[in-house]
């Protein structure tokens, strides 16, 4: 299974490039997302990016990419999430997206820093596109500090959402705010502290690649909870662990 798995990707892949390398307004094309980190499994993404002429049609493009993938597999889904599209195929089993992606030559968000997305597996280069894109830190850690600015101030006061909907019994909005207020801003606390370079990533996406093991761990234990009295006890813990975050991340501040 896992071979038919790598022989079918390998069937789409090899598809989208040899219909869009021979395209002049087309620079570059490379896989990201999980083959640059090496974690591919049965469940993961096609992840596949191009490098385009400032003027060319992008709708034009995308009607090639997806006359490609026909040839393979019926297109039984095309979802657009900016900066690009995933597809869902009728013989690519229910976990299997090819997120295909278009940039401008002429823009800077090329996603080619190593640090921040892995190791890119060129398909063609006609130029010197895929080079490794030198990190910005000094832009990245500019808003990793207005947001964590913005954490220091909020994190703690606005658990107050979560602590009124468990008191007045709403266990569905005490959940909903526990996960938005609560989880998702600690999460990028975490990932400031122990993952710097992707302090933005995703969501909770990658956590356990991002964090370490033992931190993962505890935080995965926050995660699920199965009445109120739970979600109170959890809340008091994620509480304490978001101010000792804070703490810590200003005493690396004043060191750095």
């Amino acid at each position: 299974m896992e071979d038919n798995n790598k022989s079918f990707r390998d069937h789409i892949t090899r598809t989208l490039s040899l219909a869009l390398e021979p395209i002049e307004s087309v620079r570059a094309g490379w896989e990201s997302g999980s083959a640059a980190f090496d974690a591919v499994d049965a469940y993961s993404d096609i992840d596949l990016n191009f490098i385009v002429d400032d003027q060319c049609s992008l709708e034009a493009l995308y009607g090639v990419a997806e006359g490609a993938l026909a040839e393979v597999s019926a297109i039984t889904v095309a979802h657009s999430v900016p900066p690009g599209r995933y597809y869902k195929l009728s013989e690519g089993g229910e976990f299997l997206f090819v997120d295909l992606c278009f940039f401008r030559e002429g823009t800077s968000d090329h996603p080619l820093e190593v640090e921040r997305h892995g190791v890119v597996r060129p398909l063609f280069d006609k130029g010197d596109w895929l080079h490794p894109k030198p990190l910005n830190r000094a832009a990245l850690d500019a808003k990793r500090e207005a947001r964590y600015r913005e954490l220091r101030d909020w994190f703690a006061v606005s658990q107050s959402f979560v602590r009124k909907a468990i008191l007045r019994g709403q266990e569905v909005e005490a959940l909903a705010s526990f996960w938005g207020y609560t989880l998702r801003p600690l999460a990028e606390l975490l990932r400031m502290r122990f993952c710097p370079v992707r302090w933005d990533f995703v969501g909770m996406r990658y956590l356990d690649r991002d964090l370490p093991s033992e931190v993962y761990d505890e935080f995965r234990a926050l995660v699920f909870v199965t009445d109120l009295s739970e979600l109170e006890a959890k809340l008091k813990t994620a509480e304490a662990w978001g101010a000792r975050l804070v703490r810590e991340l200003d005493t690396d501040a004043r060191r750095g």
